[in-house]
């Protein structure tokens, strides 16, 4: 990994205003509140059923603050085979803290409704398809999803976006900060949405014959966050964790931020995606991925300071290019 461009691990990220009630400052200390404490605030969630362009039903499940306002918004694209529900760890925490978070499910998800017949894991030019078409929608909520918010006193900031991926839906959301991709067909299309203000990336895939090149990610145009850790591995798949730091090596320097686990795998131990019994040091350091992961994205959608993070912990490794 590229060291000279980088700030050394142990930034502490000056705080932030945040997006809810926790935007408030503390009156006696004059500093932002702790990300910690705005990521345990509370959430709601519920689903909805939508149209994407090509005529298909997505379900769709949106997390978001429990308290009326105007919020930015999320657009997540989930693993492969996942569901967005298997990853209410991550959303409601992010929700909790200021953000409106649509997660569409996609046509791989192991719980899509399907029709009799249909196939349980479609062709890769038909996920493709349903996966871009679905975050397309995440993108850009219509009417519907609107006025569903508005009946809970929900609004999107205007400007506001990031992209959240993990693992295939990591490189989903890259697309939509400029990263370019090898299309089914073998082409190309620039999907980047000039208002996504930044993208996350936990356990982005790196390259891969057929799907994406190194230089693929030459072209991230949104500031960037990428998550890993040193056990995330999928054997036969991904076989060196350090795969998924191809997209941070390979994006423009200058907006890049990196995350890093020891011992972490693909699911931190179970916390999503696949969920399972986490331990103590897994609970830990997802935790403080999220404080790393709302503080970068309060960075880019607010004027003013993000959330403070505090100093880094045994077991971390941050950093982000020098501003």
């Amino acid at each position: 990994m590229p060291k000279a461009a980088l700030a050394a691990a142990a930034l502490t990220l000056a705080g932030c205003a945040s997006l809810p009630l926790a935007a408030a400052l503390d009156a006696a200390s004059a500093q932002p509140p702790a990300c910690a404490q705005l990521l345990a605030g509370a959430a709601q969630s519920f689903a909805l059923d939508r149209t994407a362009a090509d005529g298909r039903t997505v379900p769709l499940t949106v997390f978001a603050p429990a308290e009326p306002g105007e919020y930015p918004l999320v657009a997540f694209s989930h693993g492969a085979f996942a569901t967005p529900g298997r990853y209410e760890a991550m959303l409601e925490p992010l929700a909790a803290a200021g953000f409106v978070v649509l997660a569409p499910m996609h046509i791989d998800s192991e719980e899509y409704p399907r029709a009799e017949g249909e196939p349980a894991r479609p062709a890769h030019p038909v996920t493709w398809a349903g996966r871009t078409a679905d975050m397309d929608l995440a993108l850009a909520p219509d009417a519907a999803i609107r006025t569903a918010l508005a009946d809970k006193g929900l609004r999107l900031e205007e400007g506001k976006v990031i992209a959240l991926g993990h693992s295939y839906g990591a490189l989903i959301a890259q697309l939509y900060g400029g990263a370019v991709a090898v299309e089914p067909d073998g082409g190309s299309v620039d999907r980047r949405d000039p208002q996504v203000d930044a993208v996350v990336a936990f356990s982005p895939p790196g390259p891969m014959p057929g799907l994406m090149a190194s230089e693929g990610w030459a072209s991230l145009a949104a500031p960037a966050l990428t998550i890993t850790g040193t056990a995330d591995v999928l054997p036969g798949f991904i076989d060196d964790w350090r795969a998924h730091l191809a997209a941070h090596e390979a994006a423009p320097e200058g907006a890049r931020a990196v995350w890093i686990g020891e011992g972490i795998d693909h699911y931190f131990g179970g916390s999503f995606g696949r969920p399972g019994e986490v331990g103590a040091e897994e609970a830990r350091l997802f935790a403080r991925a999220l404080e790393r992961t709302l503080a970068f994205m309060q960075a880019h959608v607010q004027d003013e300071p993000a959330c403070r993070v505090g100093a880094p912990i045994p077991g971390e490794t941050y950093e982000e290019d020098a501003a």
